[in-house]
């Protein structure tokens, strides 16, 4: 029987479609005909140093979370290895004239990693952002935030979430009004914390986002590789996800964080890398040598500063005198030739890699410094101090440091120029990373040499470390003359916010608050043959999307 023309149509245009289905399913894996390079659709590992309290991108803040995260979800923004914005859930985003109202557009095509497809709406943004601030939800890491209108307000109870300067004007419009002028707003929206979160999903899980798989919807290149992908305080298991959709086709197979443990701990970097245990590793300044030696490629930022912080509240350091007296007593030439190999003297608390408006912030400043200079007046000054603190003395003084050796040259000297010029005896306190860490958290300390590590790369992101009632303020400091003059130059742009931001330094260094020392580098490797790994510097996230390997 002979088949009517429509009948041969559908039968030939059903065929048609089996054999484009069949190419596809021949390409390692692609957008239907977009070939992978050679050395994609391989398997990494990376190491975390302990399991992830939560994979809720609005409250985790453990490193080895955020590195989880940053493969599960996508934000608005991708950052590449510059640290510069692309598109990442929003394919285009335009700002007004002023720089204070951004304008994202999604992709039509975003999904959630759910086995129905749900599209990644501007309302998920709406609701992560606000779910964020939400004084309820306690996050840490909402402070990047504050750069979206009435946001701290909200994150201090004086305002209602529905009062954020965010709307969803269609499904795929979001529309962000800011505090202050900020041009680089979208690359914050990289950061875990502005990842998107459904609603309807976030309210089933009854208080358990974020703590299993069953609890975890994302959106991103990776997926956790099913229900036994998350082996608690073993590993995390993803796989590339069939779901994503974004510009940049994900090229690793799978990505395997391992939690260490005692079976597991590396104590070698190097080896564990040339071994290929891991395929990247985090590395001292000591080991990046014989890193590079293997042939790893190695990865540095300049953004830790370590200097001389004062507890502002102790009962002998609470005195402007007296911590002026400690800092002038120094002399900084004789500190400067001892300074731990790899790193250079600090003429300011914010460490190079910060920016403002794209330049770099110790660039613009040119040859100022934000220290107290060495003075012979430094004794009396210590006396006119301490008679002002009755019941206080030069009793058992001692300075916090890190348990180690260059560092601890570095702290000798400190200690030679004080006793030379009180005629007291003073002592070191050397202890392990994390003690030290928490020392100066819970303020149980007088002096420490320690460093000064800011989560954004901007000049705020350092100097707001140092604001009253900052759960981080390493000195405790409190001034509202510092805030004011903060906030302030927060709200200003080009050489009116550079001002501001020397003159919030100014106010650190002549109350003698943080004395900076030395900038030093945070380094990464990857194993030789090992491409496409972008590290953060002012993020411990690490995004594997474009990881290839030989």
């Amino acid at each position: 029987m002979k088949k009517k023309p429509n009948e041969v149509t559908v039968l030939s245009m059903k065929k048609l479609g089996a054999v484009l289905l069949c190419l596809c399913l021949l390409l390692p894996f692609c957008a239907c005909g977009k070939k992978l390079p050679k050395t994609a659709n391989k398997d990494f590992t990376y190491q975390i140093s302990e399991e992830p309290k939560t994979l809720d991108p609005q409250v985790a803040s453990d490193s080895g979370a955020l590195i989880a995260i940053e493969a599960l979800y996508e934000g608005l923004a991708r950052l590449d290895a510059k640290g510069e914005a692309y598109p990442g859930v929003a394919e285009k985003w335009v700002s007004n004239s002023s720089r204070t109202e951004f304008t994202f557009t999604l992709r039509q095509d975003a999904k959630w990693a759910d086995k129905n497809g749900t599209p990644v709406t501007a309302q998920d943004f709406v609701y992560a952002f606000r779910r964020a601030l939400d004084p309820a939800t306690g996050s840490k890491t909402c402070a990047p935030l504050f750069a979206i209108k009435n946001a701290e307000k909200i994150h201090s109870g004086q305002l209602g979430t529905a009062s954020l300067g965010v709307s969803a004007k269609d499904d795929h419009t979001l529309v962000v009004e800011l505090e202050y002028a900020d041009p680089d707003f979208p690359a914050l929206t990289a950061l875990a914390v502005f990842m998107p979160c459904n609603e309807t999903f976030f309210k089933s899980t009854d208080g358990r986002y974020g703590l299993d798989y069953k609890y975890l919807l994302g959106n991103g290149p990776f997926e956790i590789d099913g229900k036994y992908g998350w082996e608690h305080d073993v590993s995390i298991s993803m796989a590339r996800s069939d779901t994503y959709t974004g510009n940049s086709t994900p090229l690793p197979s799978s990505l395997k964080l391992t939690i260490e443990g005692t079976d597991n701990k590396i104590t070698d970097p190097v080896s564990a890398l040339t071994s290929k245990k891991v395929d990247a590793i985090g590395l001292t300044s000591s080991q990046a040598d014989d890193a590079e030696a293997a042939g790893c490629t190695l990865t540095s930022f300049q953004n830790i500063t370590w200097g001389l912080c004062f507890n502002t509240q102790s009962g002998l350091m609470k005195n402007q005198k007296v911590r002026t007296a400690f800092v002038q007593a120094l002399n900084r030439s004789a500190l400067l030739k001892l300074l731990p190999k790899g790193t250079t003297a600090a003429s300011s608390v914010i460490c190079p890699s910060v920016s403002l408006d794209g330049n770099k912030y110790l660039s613009l400043i040119g040859n100022r410094t934000f220290f107290l200079k060495q003075s012979s007046s430094a004794a009396s000054l210590l006396s006119a101090g301490l008679a002002e603190l009755p019941g206080q003395d030069l009793k058992n003084v001692s300075v916090l440091c890190p348990d180690n050796s260059s560092v601890k040259l570095v702290i000798n000297q400190m200690i030679a120029d004080w006793n030379s010029k009180f005629n007291s005896y003073f002592s070191m306190e050397p202890l392990d990373d994390d003690t030290l860490a928490q020392r100066i958290k819970t303020g149980n300390y007088q002096m420490a040499v320690c460093p000064i590590q800011p989560d954004s790369g901007d000049p705020y992101g350092t100097l707001s470390l140092f604001r009253s009632g900052e759960t981080s303020n390493p000195a405790r400091f409190s001034s509202a003359d510092f805030d004011t003059t903060l906030a302030a130059a927060r709200m200003k742009t080009g050489s009116s916010a550079l001002s501001g931001y020397m003159d919030a330094e100014t106010i650190l260094s002549s109350q003698a608050v943080f004395y900076p020392l030395y900038y030093d580098k945070t380094y990464y490797a990857s194993a030789e043959g090992v491409t496409g790994i972008i590290f953060h510097p002012f993020s411990d996230a690490i995004d594997f999307i474009q990881a290839g390997k030989d």
